[in-house]
């Protein structure tokens, strides 16, 4: 599992995801959290994108999440994702309106929900203005219906919302993303949900009821897998039980299943672990 990839220079990616793949050569899937590229509407990005992980990808299923970057034309305004939906087919299970933005799949036991997180930014551009209440009846439909052991929910943009040293009065505590769908994640139970979009690694822990809670699902925000760094911008957020030291390297996750365990592991560029996470049920 790889967190945003998007780069100046994506020879770093290329090794990083290339890297991890010999080290794990037995994944059944790989995932990329979203921010695939810096701009969605620039075919060189998607070009090296591509290439760097042409390894993988000739020999296992991807799952690719849609970021914000991914939506960006090449005047860096927000419009609907193009190239992206062009470029990538996902399971027809959600919305025909909204085809490959959310979908759902199983794998073994653990069902797998893939979420859009641009229903803001969709509604003030005004091409998709309803999304957000589509994709939240969606969503129930879709956990309520799920008869997997292990549900885990994937979205691009974290629900917690962190202070920085850019804007130091904002109040940590939990964005319009959490409102909207943390509440929907404790009724039908799931067990971890993964973000991305901060550039950095943290573990909130389990969350219920929008507190600390060990039966809420485990939060985590994935890191980054590119080139972008902004070295000690966040303001530390006393929900987390783990952030990635600083200043951060890229990283990448493997999430591997085994009886009634879930690990989630992240780890350095070289292989070595830089946090683990363990389920049970």
């Amino acid at each position: 599992m790889f967190p945003d990839s998007q780069s100046s220079d994506y020879s770093g990616w290329a090794k990083l995801a290339q890297d991890a793949y010999q080290r794990n050569q037995d994944a059944d899937f790989f995932v990329n959290m979203g921010d695939l590229v810096d701009n969605g509407e620039d075919s060189s990005q998607w070009n090296a994108w591509f290439d760097a992980v042409e390894p993988l990808a000739t020999r296992m299923p991807l799952v690719a999440l849609m970021g914000n970057h991914d939506t960006y034309d090449l005047n860096w305004k927000i419009r609907k994702p193009l190239a992206y939906l062009e470029l990538f087919d996902q399971p027809m299970n959600g919305d025909d309106q909204y085809t490959d933005q959310y979908f759902s799949f199983d794998y073994g036991n653990v069902h797998f929900v893939v979420l859009d997180t641009q229903f803001q930014e969709e509604k003030e551009n005004n091409y998709e203005p309803n999304l957000l209440f589509d994709e939240i009846s969606w969503l129930e439909y879709d956990l309520e219906h799920s008869h997997a052991k292990w549900n885990v929910v994937l979205m691009h943009k974290d629900p917690l919302q962190y202070a920085n040293i850019k804007n130091p009065d904002i109040t940590p505590g939990f964005n319009n993303i959490g409102k909207a769908f943390m509440p929907i994640f404790d009724k039908f139970h799931v067990d971890a949900v993964l973000s991305a979009h901060y550039y950095t690694y943290r573990r909130h822990g389990h969350i219920k009821n929008f507190e600390k809670n060990i039966d809420g699902p485990l939060y985590i925000i994935t890191g980054v897998a590119g080139d972008v760094r902004y070295p000690n911008l966040w303001i530390p957020n006393p929900i987390d039980d783990f952030v990635a030291p600083q200043p951060e390297t890229d990283n990448y996750l493997v999430m591997d299943k085994q009886g009634n365990t879930i690990t989630i592991k992240a780890f350095n560029p070289d292989g070595t672990v830089m946090d683990e996470s363990v389920l049970q049920k």
